[in-house]
């Protein structure tokens, strides 16, 4: 037992905490609600109306391309889609008080059901038809169906794809617009006038507990589901992330991406930008490398999947080895960065270790 050496401590490290909370927490919360957060939706705005506007081009010419498929739609529908799994990792706020996720990213995609509300499709598609859809109709997912494997070039099918853009481009402007006017500013006074945020500790606990939710359902969504490990079953190469484009391996990457950009700040180094891993460093420099080291181990166990994914799956192994060093990233942020942290995590599916 201790008391009077214990309790020196114990008041060392609230000072320390109390120094830190007027400094560099809210520095950290500012440079990533206005350097990196609101920059990204800004491209997936951005990116989000490029698409609608190609899709429209390729609905105008009835052209199809060299390859049966519109080319610059698909690279256009590519550019959405990292720049989405990107934003993954900071999946709070607007995108959850708006309830985008579901309309924006339902999958596995259901080719039966997309087809059936073409068939059923009034001679005018508009927003509202798009808007009254269920989940499983629209989105990102649907919409590289109709791009990919039944390229529209006029007609009805046409018509559907240039809306799901369009609903596309709409919904993510809204996402956008939030975090500009007002969102950003919000997390950015965390505990210093916000409304949102009453404390910085809360503008932190909302940004760790998105980047473990980001990190978690690329481990159980994106690799455990399709390798059968949720069920003890065969692997299924139709659970796929964006099987259509075969662009799961990129949207795993571009998931890592983002939670580099909260992790090492926006110039993705470390010592530079004041990214979460500053806050992290400050405590514990010897955590932080550890950190910063399982990235770089995840990235290159991703990188060692052979294309296509879908095919890789047969062969687990290189599979496996990346679910498990993205895990292990996974369990260094919930496990040590939050203790570390002070962080309260959210109740979710992501409960149990």
């Amino acid at each position: 037992m201790c008391f009077g050496t214990c309790a020196t401590v114990a008041t060392a490290i609230m000072i320390m905490g109390a120094c830190e909370g007027d400094t560099l927490r809210q520095d950290v919360l500012t440079h990533l609600a206005h350097d990196v957060i609101t920059p990204a939706q800004d491209r997936l705005r951005t990116n989000a109306a490029a698409l609608a506007t190609s899709v429209d081009a390729q609905c105008s010419t009835g052209s199809t391309g060299s390859t049966g498929a519109p080319e610059a739609a698909q690279t256009a529908w590519r550019a959405v889609r990292a720049d989405w799994s990107v934003t993954a990792a900071f999946a709070f706020g607007p995108v959850l008080e708006q309830m985008q996720a579901g309309p924006l990213d339902f999958w596995p995609v259901r080719e039966a059901t997309i087809e059936e509300k073409i068939a059923a499709a009034p001679t005018t598609i508009d927003a509202a038809y798009i808007d009254g859809l269920g989940t499983s109709a629209k989105g990102m997912p649907a919409l590289e169906y109709l791009l990919f494997v039944a390229p529209p070039a006029s007609g009805t099918r046409c018509a559907y794809a240039q809306a799901l853009a369009a609903d596309l481009a709409r919904r993510t402007a809204q996402i956008a617009d939030a975090w500009t006017t007002e969102h950003a500013d919000a997390l950015a006074s965390a505990g210093h006038g916000s409304a949102v945020y009453t404390s910085e500790q809360a503008g932190l606990d909302a940004v760790v507990n998105a980047t473990i939710e980001n990190l978690y359902r690329m481990v159980k969504e994106k690799l455990d589901r399709p390798l059968g490990n949720l069920t003890g079953s065969e692997p299924d190469p139709t659970l796929v992330e964006s099987r259509y484009s075969d662009g799961a391996l990129p949207d795993l990457g571009h998931n890592l991406d983002g939670f580099a950009a909260i992790y090492l700040g926006a110039d993705l180094e470390s010592g530079g930008d004041p990214g979460l891993g500053a806050l992290v460093a400050a405590r514990d420099a010897r955590l932080d490398d550890r950190v910063i080291t399982q990235l770089a181990v995840a990235r290159a166990a991703l990188a060692a999947i052979p294309d296509p994914f879908a095919t890789a799956l047969t062969d687990r192994n290189a599979v496996q080895a990346a679910r498990d060093e993205i895990d292990a990233l996974r369990r260094l942020i919930k496990l040590d960065v939050a203790s570390l942290l002070g962080i309260t995590l959210s109740l979710s599916d992501n409960d149990g270790d």
